[in-house]
């Protein structure tokens, strides 16, 4: 599992968290943005090898998982931004159900 083994300077990456919020403009159309939540440590890597093969099984669309300390507020609908990268969210695990590290499945925003 990805937290097995986890020190602290791991989280060496500055996630910003992002929540959906829906407008409607004046003409009635609804846009989705995204409004920043938190920004929070964590560590952001490709997803490969025996990783890749169990995470297909959440979809085929994973390339990336991010581990975090443990944020009961987030949701699948929300997205993460890292540099100038956005990645959706595909799954949210949290390790030995111990309410201490998430880890994220992501698929890169194009």
């Amino acid at each position: 599992m990805a937290c097995v083994g986890l020190k602290i300077g791991d989280l060496r990456h500055r996630l910003v968290l992002k929540t959906p919020t829906s407008t409607q403009d004046a003409s009635g159309q609804v846009t989705r943005t995204f409004d920043t939540h938190s920004t929070v440590w964590g560590s952001l890597s490709p997803v490969s090898g025996r990783e890749m093969e169990s995470a297909h099984q959440i979809s085929e669309l994973v390339e990336s998982k991010a581990v975090i300390r443990y944020n009961s507020a987030i949701k699948s609908e929300w997205r993460i931004e890292f540099d100038s990268r956005t990645f959706e969210i595909l799954a949210i695990l949290d390790f030995e159900e111990r309410k201490v590290y998430q880890t994220l499945y992501l698929a890169e925003v194009k």
